[in-house]
């Protein structure tokens, strides 16, 4: 999976650069995109256009809005009759109440980094800019009703920083109806190490991590994504591991805990012929 931290412009060529949060845009292993142009005609709840990845020509992109800012989406290649394939989940714009529904970007290097432009619903075109990102995405399931009720889809989650060393376990709280969330988290093949976080955008936070002992400094923990309800935060996680998913319980502002299963959200898509 290929996810960006994003940031936007508007106002001008000169004006500051705001945090646009994350964006998630490529489900392939080893293939970054390096294009995307796509439109929505309904407000962002559906999207249709085009993608290109690396060492490929451009194939086609239909998505349709499943949770706050994440689509389920296929492509398609072999012309307008071929058969559409699953691309697995994109989280496409960050803000809460107000959807995307444009984006024209490109990317000189493949796909370490993507600029363009991108529309908000209300709203003219603005600025994009973005890096990859050192998260790791999830496709999330939460159930609720008992053990045998049927599992839902609970968006696509980014967590982590290290590419190379999965998240092992989340324990963690909010006082405040998911703006902060404190606790602890571990890494694959460590203890656990201090955890505190801020939303900055819909289901996006900014991660600090302590090892060391309580007067120990904070370290950068990246960008993640935690939840998918938007206005609706979360107040609680806590989830286990083997490195290869993680499992447990979460629980969102004003209800109580529900399942929560996380899988690594990585599409072995087809290559076009």
């Amino acid at each position: 999976m290929t996810i960006y931290a994003t940031q936007n412009q508007w106002g001008g060529n000169s004006a500051p650069w705001h945090d646009g949060g994350l964006l998630s845009i490529g489900n392939r292993a080893d293939q970054n995109p390096i294009a995307l142009q796509i439109q929505s005609g309904d407000g962002g709840k559906s999207f249709t256009g085009t993608m290109t990845y690396e060492g490929e020509g451009p194939i086609g992109v239909r998505a349709t809005l499943v949770t706050t800012n994440c689509y389920q989406v296929e492509n398609q290649w072999g012309g307008s009759s071929a058969p559409w394939h699953d691309a697995g989940l994109f989280l496409l714009g960050a803000r809460n109440g107000q959807n995307a529904v444009a984006f024209d970007l490109k990317s000189s290097d493949g796909g370490k980094t993507l600029t363009g432009s991108m529309t908000y619903a209300g709203e003219g075109p603005i600025g994009v800019k973005g890096s990859v990102s050192g998260g790791t995405g999830f496709d999330a399931t939460n159930q609720w009703g008992g053990s045998s009720a049927p599992w839902h889809q609970g968006g696509l989650w980014v967590l982590g920083c290290r590419p190379e060393q999965p998240v092992a376990a989340l324990d963690i709280t909010s006082a405040d109806n998911g703006r902060t969330l404190t606790g602890s988290m571990t890494y694959s093949g460590e203890g656990p190490i201090g955890f505190k976080a801020t939303q900055t955008m819909a289901d996006t936070y900014s991660v600090l991590n302590q090892w060391g002992g309580d007067q120990a400094p904070w370290h950068d923990g990246g960008i993640w994504v935690i939840g998918c309800r938007g206005t609706q935060g979360v107040v609680a996680v806590k989830a286990t591991g083997s490195g290869n998913g993680l499992s447990g319980t979460m629980t969102y502002a004003g209800e109580g805990p529900i399942g929560l299963n996380l899988v690594p959200a990585v599409t072995e898509a087809l290559a076009p012929a």
